[in-house]
């Protein structure tokens, strides 16, 4: 109930709660123990995350860049906020990442995660971009930040991260298979692969009730029991 802004006459919208679950269940079935989640968002997927016993943290913008990461008050314990940066992903770097899990018994986290934060930057729709900023930027620069900054950060990150798994518009939104086969490029170490929701979670995981344009798992992996729990929910592309 933290996570929803009651309305007079309009009903919680349920989609973020079920998508968090359905993933966080996912990974719990496949082992995974510790992620983290660039987020853009106001913290449920950690909290779903660290209800079924998940180490997490993440990073997300400053609060001053977008009111979507205001996270409500004592939905996550201290530990997990103290996880928590407030850098943009582009800006982050390893040592962020060792700073953010200092003291933790975890050398190398588990997972990188995403649900819909990349897709604010990739031109998916005609008009609107969720994080203003982003949206301000020429055409071109905002272009270069998914082709050619996301995968180098990618690369840089890698050694933080066993496995990275991004939930993102599907390949023939917005140039998506050009940017992750880029990625794929620059991880020869991660087995990719792409995966679509199988109905009816391939309509829970539609961008925009008025777009028909749905979300993909693009998948790099150490660790094949990810994939194996997967199959559960989703298909190979």
């Amino acid at each position: 109930m933290p996570f929803d802004v009651r309305k007079p006459y309009k009903p919680v919208l349920e989609r973020g709660h079920q998508a968090s679950y359905l993933v966080a269940r996912w990974l719990a079935q496949a082992g995974i123990r510790s992620v983290f989640h660039v987020g853009y968002a106001n913290g449920r997927y950690l909290f779903y995350f660290s209800l079924l016993g998940i180490t997490c943290g993440g990073t997300d913008l400053p609060s001053a860049e977008t009111a979507w990461t205001e996270i409500p008050a004592g939905v996550l314990d201290a530990a997990t906020l103290r996880r928590l940066l407030r850098v943009d992903f582009f800006d982050l770097t390893p040592s962020h990442v060792r700073t953010a899990w200092d003291g933790s018994a975890t050398d190398v986290i588990d997972l990188l995660f995403s649900e819909a934060t990349f897709e604010t930057i990739l031109p998916w729709r005609q008009e609107g971009v969720s994080v203003p900023k982003y949206g301000a930027m020429d055409p071109q620069a905002r272009r270069a930040l998914m082709h050619e900054r996301f995968p180098a950060k990618l690369e840089e990150l890698k050694d933080s991260f066993r496995n990275m798994v991004f939930i993102e518009p599907e390949p023939s939104a917005g140039g998506a298979c050009t940017v992750f086969e880029t990625c794929a490029s620059r991880l020869p170490e991660h087995a990719y692969s792409v995966w679509g929701f199988k109905p009816p979670l391939d309509s829970l995981f539609r961008l925009s009730p008025k777009h028909p344009t749905r979300q993909t798992v693009y998948a790099y992996i150490r660790d094949p029991a990810i994939l194996g729990a997967l199959r559960t929910y989703a298909a190979p592309v």
